[in-house]
């Protein structure tokens, strides 16, 4: 039988690091530092963030939407 059950994660890209964290800082948002800390102060901190890569970049994307269009908005090259 064929699995047709949709993953949990279901959005189109997930981001870089590099680029998650340049949204997370553009917008000023508290995961910044809490993802330098991670990668700072833990010995599987790279490991841990790329674990939850499609989560922080799912986050950049809702902050991107959420801002598109307002004075904040995050500069996408269209």
């Amino acid at each position: 039988m064929k699995n047709t059950s949709k993953p949990v994660y279901n959005w189109q890209r997930t981001f870089r690091l590099e680029t998650c964290l340049d949204i997370l800082d553009w917008f000023n948002d508290p995961d910044f530092e809490y993802i330098n800390h991670i990668l700072i102060s833990k010995l599987d901190g790279e490991e841990r963030i790329c674990r939850a890569l499609p989560i922080i970049s799912k986050h950049c994307t809702e902050l991107i939407r959420a801002h598109a269009n307002t004075p904040a908005a995050y500069p996408v090259a269209g």
